[in-house]
């Protein structure tokens, strides 16, 4: 992958990760019933709901696997073919660093919204 669509991606993925935090969140809200004040149950609109978060959850899934997809199809396409000395068959080594790097950066955006909550925004809990 180029280093400028490598910075596209990173910039992308901190960004998504530090967003995906607050937004797995609410759907968690939603999925748990947590604004229920009355304590009772309406299947109506609480069950709902919690489809709602559940399904924000799904999507939230989906686009991951989308943004992975996105990824591998935008660095290098050439694997590496690695022969067994021992055998002498083939094995085929997908390129995977790409993806782990762009995982690794959504991670670390979660991780900055976590400290930034912990030290910034919650600092006397």
């Amino acid at each position: 992958m180029k280093w400028w669509k490598r910075l596209i991606f990173s910039v992308i993925s901190v960004l998504w990760g530090y967003v995906s935090l607050d937004y797995l969140y609410y759907a968690f809200q939603l999925l748990a019933n947590a604004k229920n004040v009355e304590k009772v149950y309406h299947p109506e609109k609480d069950g709902l709901m919690q489809l709602l978060g559940a399904g924000l959850f799904l999507l939230w899934f989906v686009i991951i696997a989308f943004y992975m997809h996105l990824i591998r199809k935008a660095s290098n396409q050439i694997d590496l073919v690695e022969a067994n000395r021992k055998t002498g068959k083939e094995k085929v080594k997908r390129r995977w660093f790409d993806v782990m790097f762009q995982t690794a950066l959504i991670l670390t955006g979660l991780l900055l919204r976590w400290c930034y909550l912990i030290f910034i925004y919650f600092p006397g809990i």
